[in-house]
């Protein structure tokens, strides 16, 4: 099997949801005893919620790309960014290595195509639902982006960076979430696409009836398994 790079630890738990869904999905594949052959690089979580806070990407960026360089070294065959918002210094993740990045927006956007659909609510932090990037990232690939409003779009950043970063899971705040993907179908959101790897915990498909959702991390662990076990 092609070894996975993952580059991880935003945050921990988002981590630790690529390592058991990447195994689960590749011993579906393989059978048996089978699980991914990989190795993380597990960053500082403190410094890349500095960074979000200060808006300070070209520092991200640099940082990120170090650690990119490391997996590089260590014999990966391909790397995966573990987070959604941090997919903003891409370019320079990409610059640094010679092997395959693995880019979720466009693992994303062919699951959308896949079913037919193109104009699609977005859930995240505050920079991932915000700024023109994500947007135009996906426009790339064909998809129409809907966020949610100003006062949504904070309530959601808060929710994701105290409670679902530390595994807390509030009645109140999944509640919130519910409101919001109704309000953006009512809004003409085809699908919502689950923007940030933490939101997994919170939001599950048999709970909403209005719209389709794209959970990230889930799409990003089904290519990393594809590719790990060469299907």
């Amino acid at each position: 099997m092609k070894t996975i790079g993952i580059l991880g630890g935003m945050s921990a738990v988002a981590t630790g949801e690529y390592y058991d869904l990447i195994n689960q999905k590749v011993k579906e594949i393989k059978g048996g005893h089978n699980i991914a052959e990989m190795i993380i690089c597990s960053v500082n979580f403190a410094c890349i919620e500095r960074f979000i806070k200060t808006d300070n990407w070209e520092e991200a960026g640099v940082y990120l790309a170090d650690k990119a360089k490391r997996l590089e070294a260590a014999g990966v065959d391909c790397i995966f960014l573990g987070t959604n918002t941090m997919h903003r210094v891409r370019d320079a993740i990409k610059a640094a290595v010679s092997i395959p990045f693995i880019d979720i927006f466009e693992t994303v956007s062919k699951a959308i195509h896949a079913k037919g659909k193109r104009k699609v609510g977005m859930l995240g932090t505050y920079p991932v639902m915000t700024e023109r990037f994500y947007v135009e990232a996906y426009q790339t690939c064909g998809i129409e982006i809907i966020s949610p409003l100003e006062e949504e779009k904070k309530e959601i950043d808060r929710i994701i960076f105290d409670e679902l970063t530390h595994h807390k899971v509030f009645p109140k705040s999944k509640a919130y979430f519910l409101k919001v993907i109704k309000a953006l179908s009512e809004r003409g959101a085809e699908g919502v696409i689950l923007g940030c790897t933490e939101i997994k915990m919170i939001v599950f498909q048999d709970e909403i009836k209005e719209v389709e959702l794209f959970d990230t991390l889930a799409l990003h662990c089904q290519a990393a398994a594809t590719i790990c076990t060469g299907k």
